[in-house]
């Protein structure tokens, strides 16, 4: 059952100062915590291919094609960074 703009409020509002970028509705922002999109991503078959001590996380597709990288140290404040790599039949970005 989906959550009420009443029952979001309150999350979003003790939240909000974590959120570096405007984002609308604000609860699809969530808390910052990188596990809620890595997590999902390991169990898909993504890897990781960063250092497991930095702060940095890298995520490689299965197909190896895509990477996700997460920064929490980025100057321009651009935490997350999803790239595509140019194939034969398809262009990157």
């Amino acid at each position: 059952m989906p959550l009420s703009e009443q029952q979001l409020a309150p999350f979003a509002d003790k939240h909000a100062w974590q959120i570096p970028f405007d984002t609308s509705p604000r609860h699809l922002a969530g808390p910052g915590d990188a596990r809620h999109v890595t997590h999902g991503l390991a169990a898909a078959g993504w890897n990781a291919v960063s250092d497991p001590l930095s702060a940095e996380i890298v995520l490689r597709s299965p197909d190896l094609r895509h990477s996700l990288q997460f920064d929490p140290q980025s100057a321009t404040s651009a935490w997350w960074r999803l790239r595509a790599e140019t194939t034969d039949t398809e262009p990157g970005w």
